[in-house]
C-alpha cells in the first residue's frame, strides 16, 4: 500500500473509531449494561478497522501484548498520573479554588473507588488505543515511527475538543499530557504505562469530582481564573520528567521491533 492511500484508510479508520468512542454514548447513554455492550462493541471496531485498513491483526502492533515488566509499566504509570492529579488538586486547593467543607464516609467513597477504578481502565485503554495504539500500529506498519509522537500529541489535543470545546488552553493542557503519554511508548515499546498514567489520572478525578460532580470530598465555594489554569498547566508539565525517569526502571524493548 502506497503511503497517500495509507495515510488515507488510516485517517478514515480513525475517524470511525473517534466517532464511535465520542458519539455512541451521547446518542444511547451511560446505562451499565449498555456501556459494557459499547466496550466489546470498540474492541470489535478496533480489529476491524486494524485488520483491513492497516493489514495487521496482532495486539503487538498495537502496543497492548504482555511483555516482561508490563504490569510494572502498568502500575507506575498509574503512580504517575494519580500523584500528578492529586498535587493538581493539593495546589489549587493552597491557592483558593475551592474549600473542602468536609468528606463523605466510607459507604460512598469505597463504591466510588470500585466504579472508578474499574470503569477508568476501560475507559483509558480505550483512548489510548484508539489514538496511541492505533497510531502505532499506522507508524509501525508504513516505517513512519518518527511521525509518532506529534502524529498522536496533535490527534489527543483535537479529539479532547469532544470534551472540552476549541478552547486554546485545553488544546494546550492535552498537548502537554499528550507529550509524555506518546513519549512513555516510544521509551518503553508498549501502551501500558501510557494506559496507567491515563487511568490514574482519571481515577484522582472521578474520586474527587465523581461521576455526577459529587466526590469524596465536599467541595464549597469553587471559583475560575486564569492563575488556576496556569498552575494546572504547570503541574501537568511535571509528568514528563517523571516518564522519562520512570522509563528507566522498567524493562524497555525497540519500539520498532516489539510489533
Amino acid at each position: 500500500m502506497k503511503r497517500p492511500i495509507a495515510i488515507l484508510a488510516w485517517l478514515l479508520g480513525f475517524a470511525v473509531l473517534d466517532l464511535y468512542v465520542n458519539g455512541v454514548p451521547r446518542l444511547v447513554g451511560l446505562a451499565v449494561p449498555v456501556w459494557l455492550t459499547y466496550v466489546v462493541g470498540f474492541f470489535a471496531l478496533l480489529f476491524v478497522v486494524c485488520r483491513f485498513g492497516l493489514g495487521v491483526d496482532r495486539m503487538a502492533s498495537l502496543g497492548v501484548d504482555r511483555p516482561r515488566g508490563w504490569a510494572r509499566c502498568l502500575w507506575i504509570g498509574f503512580a504517575i498520573g494519580f500523584g500528578i492529579w492529586a498535587l493538581k488538586n493539593v495546589v489549587l486547593l493552597a491557592m483558593g479554588k475551592f474549600e473542602i467543607a468536609g468528606w463523605r464516609d466510607a459507604a460512598f467513597a469505597l463504591p466510588l473507588l470500585g466504579k472508578a477504578l474499574f470503569a477508568m481502565f476501560l475507559a483509558s485503554a480505550i483512548n489510548d488505543l484508539m489514538i496511541r495504539g492505533y497510531g502505532l500500529a499506522f507508524c509501525r506498519r508504513f516505517d513512519l515511527l518518527r511521525w509518532f509522537v506529534p502524529l498522536t500529541v496533535l490527534v489527543y489535543a483535537l479529539d479532547d475538543s469532544w470534551n472540552e470545546g476549541i478552547d486554546v488552553g485545553n488544546l494546550l493542557f492535552s498537548a502537554i499530557l499528550g507529550l509524555s503519554l506518546a513519549w512513555s511508548v516510544i521509551r518503553t515499546g508498549t501502551l501500558w504505562m501510557s494506559i496507567g498514567i491515563h487511568w490514574g489520572g482519571n481515577v484522582c478525578y472521578r474520586l474527587v469530582s465523581g461521576f455526577d460532580g459529587q466526590g469524596v470530598p465536599r467541595l464549597e465555594h469553587v471559583i475560575d481564573g486564569a492563575r488556576f489554569d496556569y498552575a494546572a498547566l504547570a503541574v501537568t508539565a511535571l509528568m514528563f520528567p517523571l516518564v522519562v525517569l520512570a522509563a528507566r526502571w522498567v524493562p524497555t524493548r525497540s519500539v520498532e521491533r516489539a510489533g
